[in-house]
């Protein structure tokens, strides 16, 4: 509590040095004597800026020159203590807040997302090394002093810490990535019974060729009195034997032959 009010004084310290500064120098102004007044008018100048405040001055001159005066030292002191002793100043102390929020910015908050408490490991609950510790605090523990003779064995320092009865060995397992891998490299293999025969490929039966009707053509007329129309019979052209020279023709046989040929092209030109 005492801290929060030496906090809030020093917030406040700006307005109240600005009030008291102000107020002294009004008061100042009002009780100097009238000749050290109008020569320090003459010697700031402000009678050369405010024609009304040239001497020799009266009451109200007085009273405005004490006002501007208390206005101005109070406006010189605020700005000065708050840059040294306001939200951010020279001298101002952050207090941290006692529920650990982080104090930050005002440009920086954010009505949708304010700040929240950094995690700390107390929230994370008791650490696994330390389960069980305190419970066992309190009761006796069972401690014994170093023998003198550290060649003994240990069934005769501590009768507990060897078993009577051996324990039962852990049974072995095979791996199974190297089974599994046995198995897909061998084929599966199939058993065939010794009484299946072999199957054979079964052939299609033999097609049979149609024998194709004979049609009698008749040259006489059909029963309709319309004279029957044969179909045009196709001439039957002599089948030419290709004989195929013995030897290669010469170059004169093939000389006469392009003769023969460019003699026929011209006579079916001028036709």
């Amino acid at each position: 509590m005492i801290a929060l009010t030496r906090h809030n004084l020093i917030r406040a310290l700006p307005v109240y040095g600005a009030a008291v500064g102000g107020l002294i120098a009004a008061i100042g102004v009002l009780v100097m004597s009238t000749d050290t007044l109008e020569s320090a008018v003459w010697t700031t100048g402000v009678a050369a800026l405010v024609p009304a405040a040239a001497p020799p001055l009266g009451t109200t001159a007085r009273a405005l020159l004490a006002l501007g005066s208390g206005a101005l030292v109070a406006a010189l002191l605020w700005s000065s203590l708050f840059l040294l002793f306001g939200p951010g100043g020279v001298f101002a102390k952050t207090i941290p807040r006692e529920d650990g929020v982080p104090v930050i910015r005002r440009a920086d908050a954010h009505p949708d997302a304010p700040p929240r408490k950094p995690m700390s490991a107390a929230d994370l609950g008791t650490p696994m090394m330390e389960v069980g510790v305190g419970a066992g605090i309190g009761l006796g523990r069972d401690e014994r002093t170093i023998p003198s003779d550290l060649d003994q064995p240990l069934a005769s320092f501590d009768p507990n810490a060897i078993l009577p009865v051996p324990m039962e060995p852990v049974r072995p397992v095979a791996p199974l990535v190297q089974a599994m891998v046995t198995q897909a490299m061998v084929a599966p293999v199939v058993e065939a019974s010794s009484t299946a025969e072999p199957d054979t490929f079964v052939t299609a039966p033999l097609v049979e060729p149609v024998a194709r009707p004979v049609e009698v053509a008749d040259d006489g007329v059909a029963e309709d009195g319309a004279p029957e129309i044969n179909a045009p019979t196709p001439i039957a052209r002599s089948a030419l034997a290709a004989t195929e020279p013995s030897t290669p023709p010469t170059i004169e046989a093939l000389l006469r032959r392009l003769e023969q040929g460019a003699l026929r092209r011209g006579r079916i030109g001028t036709h």
